[in-house]
Formats: structure tokens, sequence, C-alpha cells
């Protein structure tokens, strides 16, 4: 062992070999503090995004009288979901390799930040920009997480410190403890319905983790609303990500409140498009019930004025023959949602064993619109690949508490979907002459409100938080 040098994230063990590293951080026997939450588990932190919803937020939009709208409708509908964070558990650890010289500094990294790279490793080696070199090695899987630079920083430091080039390591269970994670979110929407079933207001409130307190706090609005935060349910101004919902509302609120636990949060493949999708169109389906429309036409009258959405909704609707019949025991459920400039809608078909709780998805239908195709293997890969992360979170995937702390750390506590889980999966493009979309993550946001809508459909079992366990589900099928 060479060298032990603090860091902004922990300490830095310098040695010739990865093994004699680890001998010697082991050997260390570091005494850590217990922090500003010693006592935060699982089940606190969710108490606390659910007294969130109680608490004074900050209005992010709000157009006409929504409270009032809701007041004097007809029927009034609410419901409250809760969503956990989720680890980006990437194939490849975190790692990098640096070496800072006294004119030149040269960092090898699977980044996703370039910029933020040289940044920071202009200020930790006191050169100027133009001096700092990213070499950007290929990506293990990156969905987000690689955009932060906290394992750059490692290296730069080390480096400094040691006079050579020193690559950084992270080990599985530090990569799972000290992720950056999916934000969590509680949110309640309070909706009211005239005498004919249309939507006559709505009232949005996100409790969540802020993302750009993490990522850059400057990029927070005035107001200190974090519309990183809200993707999938609003825009921001400048510059636009288009991703928010497409439905129109007469008179509409979105009001904030932003969780203050030391949990950090980052972009998650679709950034927060698909927890806050999970939500919004669960109560979609929610109002569809509640108003005695048929789930497709009600979000037809509210997608008037958006052609992409409705066709992207009609295409799969045809494609997996809505309306038709499906069994005892089984259940077909919708969802659509933009994000990064693409539509996309997905039926799923499930068959779920009420005895047990258990629900297997047994076929996934996507339309997308994402403007003029070139290769559209790509894009049904891309799909694909975005549904299959889409039902891992569905069904595995949850951060676990205790002591303060992360307790999940490696994949023996940490679920992720496997292959025996995966449903067949087809994939329609809808010919558009419109303007070019992303195509990595709008995959993902439609998937796990289909598949809990079809759960709906099959059992009458309203689910309103994720994952989908067999105890959630057995517990909703109580309830019912």
């Amino acid at each position: 062992m060479r060298n032990v040098v603090p860091t902004p994230h922990g300490i830095a063990i310098i040695a010739e070999s990865l093994d004699t590293a680890w001998k010697g951080r082991d050997a260390l026997k570091v005494q850590w503090e217990k922090g500003s939450h010693p006592d935060m588990n699982t089940d606190s932190i969710e108490k606390h995004y659910m007294e969130g919803l109680d608490k004074p937020g900050r209005v992010a939009i709000s157009t006409g009288d929504a409270k009032k709208a809701i007041d004097e409708a007809s029927k009034k509908v609410e419901a409250i979901y809760f969503v956990p964070f989720v680890a980006h558990a990437t194939m490849e650890p975190m790692n990098a390799t640096a070496y800072v010289q006294n004119d030149r500094c040269d960092v090898w990294a699977p980044t996703q930040g370039q910029t933020v790279a040289q940044m920071v490793a202009s200020k930790i080696s006191g050169l100027p920009q133009e001096k700092v070199h990213i070499h950007t090695t290929y990506v293990g899987c990156g969905l987000g997480r690689r955009s932060e630079p906290d394992f750059v920083i490692d290296a730069l430091i080390a480096s400094k410190a040691a006079g050579k080039p020193v690559k950084v390591v992270w080990s599985r269970e530090e990569d799972m403890k000290y992720d950056l994670y999916r934000g969590a979110t509680c949110q309640r929407i309070e909706a009211g319905l005239d005498s004919q079933g249309h939507v006559t207001g709505w009232y949005h409130k996100v409790s969540c983790t802020s993302i750009l307190r993490f990522l850059n706090p400057d990029w927070m609005t005035k107001e200190g609303i974090d519309l990183f935060s809200l993707f999938g349910i609003l825009d921001p101004p400048d510059p636009k990500v288009y991703s928010r919902t497409p439905y129109e509302f007469p008179n509409w609120t979105v009001e904030q409140v932003l969780s203050d636990l030391p949990i950090p949060a980052a972009p998650w493949r679709s950034v927060q498009n698909a927890p806050n999708a999970f939500v919004v169109e669960c109560f979609m389906d929610e109002l569809a019930q509640a108003a005695g429309k048929d789930p497709v036409e009600f979000r037809m009258h509210l997608l008037s004025n958006n052609m992409r959405a409705r066709r992207v909704l009609q295409t799969v609707a045809e494609k997996a023959g809505w309306g038709k019949p499906v069994p005892k025991g089984k259940g077909r459920g919708i969802a659509q949602h933009p994000c990064f400039g693409s539509y996309v809608a997905q039926v799923a078909d499930v068959s779920v064993n009420e005895g047990n709780g258990t629900v297997k998805v047994d076929r996934v239908v996507a339309a997308v619109d994402c403007g003029p195709v070139v290769n559209p293997d790509t894009v049904k890969a891309q799909i694909e690949g975005a549904i299959v992360e889409g039902l891992s979170t569905t069904f595995k995937e949850k951060i676990e508490f205790a002591s303060g702390g992360v307790k999940s750390a490696n994949f023996d506590d940490y679920k992720i979907i496997r292959m025996s889980d995966i449903p067949e999966i087809e994939v329609h493009i809808v010919k558009s002459n419109e303007q070019i979309g992303g195509i990595g993550e709008p995959g993902t946001p439609p998937t796990a409100p289909a598949v809990v809508n079809a759960v709906f459909n099959a059992t009458g079992a309203r689910i309103r938080r994720l994952p989908l366990t067999p105890e959630t589900v057995l517990a909703a099928i109580k309830k019912a």
C-alpha cells in the first residue's frame, strides 16, 4: 500500500494492485460517524415522502382554478401513489483512470459527462481546461449514472497525491451503496369529472427527491422548482426536452415539495419520466373507470389537439386487439407517454394468480413515433430493451435502507428481472414526418402503468405503488 488519501466521497487506498488496495482498505478499519439521519430506514423514508404531501409546496404551473373546478365537479377522484428509490445497477461498476502531471492532465473514463469531467479535472489539477484531455472509453451501461463525476474525482485526487497514473475501481457493493439513485416520489392527484365524464380540473402534488440539488442547483427555477424531477409532467422552458404530459386540462395545477433527505439522486433512464408516467397513466385509468368510459376513448378526448399521441394510441390498440375479450385470470392494460421528442404507447397482457399474487406478463405491444426512421432495427431494439428495463423496475427493483444508510449491496438483495421473465414483445413503428426525437429512453415510461392497468383489468384491484411484489398484489386484491 502506497498512500491513503481522503476524497469528498470517502478514502482512497493507493496501491500497486487492486487486490492489495482492497486488503489495505480492510486493514485500515475506518470508523465512520453515524451521519445526519442514523435511524433512517425504508419505512421512515416512505413516511417522509407521504408527509410531504401535507406540507406547503411551490406551484410549478397553474392554469385556471383547479381547486374550484374539482369542488364543483359532479364527481371527484383522488389517489396517492408511491415509487421507491432504484439503483442504476450498471453492468460495469464505476471506474476511471487519471494522470495528473505538471503541464497536462489525462482522464480515461466511461463517462456520459465529458464537459463536467473536464471542468472538475481542471479544478483539481489546477490546469486550464485546454490542458485537460478526456478519453471516453466504452461505457459498460450508463443509464444516466455516468453523467456524475464522483468516480472521476476520486481518480484525479488519488493521481495528484501519488504523482502517477491511478486507476480507480469501485466494487459492486460500493457501486450499489454509493449510487446516485432514481429519486423516490410520492404523489397525490385530485381530479373532477363533469356529468359527461370529462375532466374539469386536475390538481397534482408531487413530493419528491431533487435531482438538481445534486446535479446543478443553479438550474433550479427562481421559484425553487426542480423541473428535472417533474420530467414527464412539465417541460423546462429552455432548453426544452419535450417531456411533459400530452393531456389538456381546462384547470390544472402542479405543486412540488422537495425532500431534504441526504439521499443523492441523478438522471436514470428517462430521468423522472418513468415514475411520473406511472402515476399519471394509472390515474388516467382510474378516471376512465369513474367516468364509465373505455381507457382509450377517455384518453383520446384529452388528446384532441395532439395527433402524434393519438396515432400511437390508435396504432397500439389496433395491433394489440384492444377491446377483444380476454380469458379469466388474464388482463389487458394500456398506457402512453411522450418524452425526449418521441411518442410511445404500450399494451400489456398479463396473467394473475390471485392465490399467491404472482403476475406474469405474457405480451407487450408497443407503438412508437420518433419521426423519420433510417434504421428500424435500431428503433425496435431500443424499445425492446427499454421495456425490459421498465419491467425490471415494475416487478423487482427497490433500494432498501437501514441504520441511516443503504442496506442493498449486491444482486442477492437487489433483484433485477431475469431472461425467464421476459414476455413476447412487439414493436410497431408509426410512419412519421414529424421532428426527429430520441429513442433510447422513451420506451421505458409506459411499461409500468400498462402492466398495472392490466392487473386491474384482470382482478379489479388498484395498485398504486411499485414494485409489484406478490405481497403488494395480494394486499390490493383483498382490498378490492
